[in-house]
């Protein structure tokens, strides 16, 4: 596998992840870890770090052609 498609793949998996934190606060959905409520500024945290870092990648793969 080529770094371009190391990046690209990166980048879909990270742009799936920011997807799915934002269908959590879209959807309100409650997860449970070890019987707690995860908190939803979790979710909007790992909406953020996941997006960006879906750009950066997408980004450097741009920049590698």
């Amino acid at each position: 596998m080529n770094k371009n498609a190391a990046l690209m793949l990166a980048g879909i998996i990270f742009g799936l992840v920011a997807i799915a934190h934002l269908l959590r606060i879209y959807f309100a959905a409650e997860i449970l870890v070890m019987g707690d409520i995860l908190p939803m500024w979790v979710s909007w945290l790992g909406f953020v770090v996941a997006a960006i870092l879906c750009i950066l990648m997408f980004g450097a793969r741009k920049s590698r052609s």
